[in-house]
């Protein structure tokens, strides 16, 4: 593996990303695999959470990495390559999504709708994990992607805001609100517990 050969196992993963990046920039293929290998199956995991495929989320990230190699020599040393891929991916999730056809959303809605409505009798039975998941997923959208790219992710406010096009301090506002909503949820649960 190129990593050990080029003496950079003891290197934080932001600061070998960094390493990677430049080495990449100079079309080193190496480094371009050894990245590659660090990220693809975080990157994957991403974009099943707006694809819900496992086969297309694989194909969105290969092409992001294709797109990457192409567009090496344009590498901006002074911004996070971890941060353009989880961008990449996610804008590349987002066209696929736009593209579907309306039918084929519409059927999905509706096969998803039903499920809901059967999970609905069976939650009691569900540990408190599927809780969590719940109360995350009905957070608002913004708040909900800023939450899961910091915990799920482990992206930082710097990196999250880039993705997202926002301010570092709207992101930081976007994670405590979300943690404020969970306590919240979770408090009231405790709450229902103890009185039944």
């Amino acid at each position: 593996m190129y990593i050990r050969q080029a003496g950079f196992m003891n290197q934080t993963t932001d600061e070998l990303i960094e390493l990677l990046a430049g080495k990449i920039r100079s079309s080193d293929k190496g480094a371009y695999d050894d990245f590659f290998r660090m990220m693809y199956a975080k990157l994957s995991g991403f974009a099943m959470t707006y694809v819900h495929d496992q086969n297309l989320a694989y194909d969105i990230v290969q092409d992001a990495f294709v797109i990457l190699w192409q567009r090496r020599a344009g590498i901006d040393p002074d911004k996070s390559l971890k941060s353009f891929m989880y961008k990449a991916v996610r804008n590349r999730c987002l066209n696929e999504l736009r593209n579907r056809s309306k039918e084929v959303v519409s059927s999905e809605l509706a096969e998803n709708q039903y499920k809901n409505d059967e999970a609905i009798e069976i939650e009691s039975e569900h540990p408190l994990g599927n809780h969590f998941r719940e109360w995350i997923a009905s957070l608002p959208e913004r708040q909900k992607e800023a939450f899961e790219l910091s915990r799920y992710e482990g992206l930082n406010h710097e990196e999250i805001a880039d993705l997202m096009n926002i301010s570092t301090k709207t992101v930081n506002n976007h994670i405590v609100a979300a943690m404020a909503q969970l306590r919240k949820c979770y408090q009231q649960y405790k709450q229902n517990n103890q009185q039944n």
